[in-house]
């Protein structure tokens, strides 16, 4: 089981499962509230918060407008 830390915008979440990033990524977008604002990258790292400063290589990234749509939202 991993543990994912995910970060995009304000939403920081913490994720221990058996998904991969973009599925704990997914995941994370139903912890939102109506005062996070996103970015337009996810970051996912198993060691800590990261964003486009502190990403290392193996920092996995992904665009928020495709993690928004596999996770079955819609986008206006």
């Amino acid at each position: 089981m991993a543990k994912y830390y995910i970060k995009c915008g304000t939403l920081e979440f913490i994720q221990s499962t058996d998904n991969d990033a973009l599925g704990a990524a997914m995941d994370s977008v139903w912890e939102l509230n109506e005062y996070d604002t996103l970015d337009e990258y996810f970051y996912i790292d198993e060691r800590g918060f990261r964003n486009y400063i502190t990403a290392e290589p193996d920092t996995q990234v992904f665009l928020s407008t495709f993690v928004l749509k596999k996770a079955g939202w819609t986008i206006q």
